[in-house]
């Protein structure tokens, strides 16, 4: 039998959750029928590549991987005597302070085709990468992933408009997402589907019970998973915390992630929280963490699905998670989460409620543990479009 062949593209596989989303679906696909090539452009195969099938062959080009690095790739390019590359790249990176849309298609257009040709190529990211796949890539279907409520992030819109005509598939990853899609492009409205994130039970669980080292922790265990910054609600996070000192609350905040804006770890030390609030970095497996926390907090501003939150639900742990637009995607308030507003002070009483009542979180736990299902089939909708005619 002839493999069909798909090709695959990924900014990085750097800590995140649409990383680790592409690694999930990666190990649903059966390989026996299918031959994989991942184009990952950042050029590093970062936390989550040793978690790659070992059937998926990587692409690593290094003009793509000097056009997304800003200026050391301008000085990579001079010092190719690639003039028109490094001019190009100056220009990009001024026009994103003003037309991130124009500034996603002039960077599309400085990457390289490739020679090889694809039954399908299927772009895990959307932006330049999609203008990228529908302008220089050879594949014959096309399909592209947007992994958030689009309303909260339209900054390529008048691009996307014109390239999402051209692809044969929408994927984005929640009801709420696939709305927002339609509604700001509803001359593609057929082609946006429900994609969910896939999460294997059995893997996350088996993993979970790897021993760590850092357990000198005092109280109740909290955990947050996720980038450290605003976009995230650290501030969030570190206003609750000083509402919980406040009140006596003996508690260790763990925070696993990309430091992404370091100034907070000076807030969290200005206010005295530094005993309380701990910095992990980056855990190439957060789920022995996951395991052994008390109770697993988001105070996200906005999210299209979180796969942090859904392994917290796997690992039936009892979750606190602020009211972004995306939240009744997967929480009912009272049913399976506590869903506060989006301030410190909500957020710090959503947590001590589940502290002080052992009943209410032993609800949300047992509601969970009756909801723990395997979604790997979700690829099927995914490949069905090898073998579409539309």
């Amino acid at each position: 039998m002839t493999k069909s062949k798909v090709l695959f593209i990924i900014g990085s596989l750097d800590s995140g959750g649409v990383s680790k989303s592409l690694v999930n679906t990666l190990n649903a696909i059966d390989y026996s029928r299918y031959n994989v090539d991942l184009l990952v452009m950042s050029g590093s195969h970062g936390v989550f590549g040793q978690y790659l099938p070992q059937d998926v062959r990587v692409i690593i080009n290094n003009q793509i991987c000097n056009a997304l690095h800003g200026f050391k790739g301008i000085m990579a390019f001079i010092k190719d005597l690639k003039i028109r590359l490094a001019v190009m790249s100056v220009v990009r990176m001024i026009l994103s302070l003003f037309n991130k849309a124009r500034s996603g298609y002039l960077l599309s257009r400085m990457f390289p085709s490739l020679d090889a040709k694809y039954d399908m190529i299927v772009d895990y990211n959307g932006q330049h990468q999609l203008y990228y796949m529908v302008d220089r890539l050879c594949g014959k279907k096309k399909v592209t992933f947007f992994h958030s409520d689009y309303e909260k992030w339209p900054y390529y819109k008048s691009m996307d408009k014109k390239y999402y005509t051209k692809v044969d598939a929408i994927f984005t990853i929640s009801p709420q997402c696939v709305e927002s899609l339609k509604r700001n492009f509803p001359e593609v409205a057929e082609k946006v589907q429900l994609f969910e994130n896939i999460s294997s039970p059995s893997v996350i669980i088996q993993m979970a019970n790897e021993e760590i080292d850092e357990t000198n922790w005092h109280g109740q265990v909290l955990l947050t998973i996720g980038h450290i910054w605003k976009n995230k609600g650290i501030d969030l996070a570190i206003d609750a915390a000083r509402v919980l000192k406040q009140k006596r609350i003996d508690f260790t905040w763990l925070f696993i992630g990309k430091i992404a804006e370091p100034k907070w770890l000076h807030v969290v030390n200005k206010y005295g929280l530094q005993d309380s609030m701990i910095f992990l970095g980056i855990k190439q497996n957060p789920y022995p963490y996951l395991k052994q926390c008390d109770i697993y907090v988001h105070p996200s501003r906005f999210e299209g699905k979180s796969i942090a939150l859904d392994e917290a639900k796997i690992l039936c742990k009892p979750i606190v998670v602020t009211n972004f637009s995306t939240v009744y995607d997967q929480f009912e308030n009272g049913l399976n989460a506590t869903i506060c507003e989006m301030n410190g002070e909500s957020l710090a009483s959503g947590i001590e409620l589940l502290i002080k009542d052992n009943a209410i979180a032993n609800k949300y736990v047992e509601y969970l543990i009756s909801q723990v299902k395997d979604n790997s089939s979700e690829i099927n909708k995914l490949l069905k479009h090898l073998n579409s005619n539309g």
